[in-house]
């Protein structure tokens, strides 16, 4: 199923809050890609939060980019993480 996005938000480390228009949202790990050459920059943090959404896609100025088939396969959905607060008590 082909989706896009509608809203997103760097968070810390790497790591990328995104919304679908499917309505799933949760959180996406960019360290992986960072491994590689072609988004070695966005390692640096005042790099990472460059990032804008184009056409339903998140992209940084150099070109980078992150289908958001692979976002919506390899995030962890909010509905998950707010089970898991749930279960956790502090």
């Amino acid at each position: 199923m082909l989706c896009t996005v509608v809203a997103f938000a760097p968070l810390y480390d790497g790591h990328l809050f995104v919304e679908l228009d499917s309505g799933e949202s949760g959180v996406f790990d960019m360290r992986p890609y960072m491994q590689s050459n072609f988004f070695s920059s966005l390692k640096k943090p005042e790099y990472f939060n460059r990032a804008f959404l184009e056409y339903g896609v998140i992209s940084w100025p150099e070109g980078q980019d992150i289908s958001p088939d692979t976002i919506r396969l390899e995030m962890i959905l909010q509905s998950h993480l707010d089970g898991v607060m749930k279960k956790k008590s502090f």
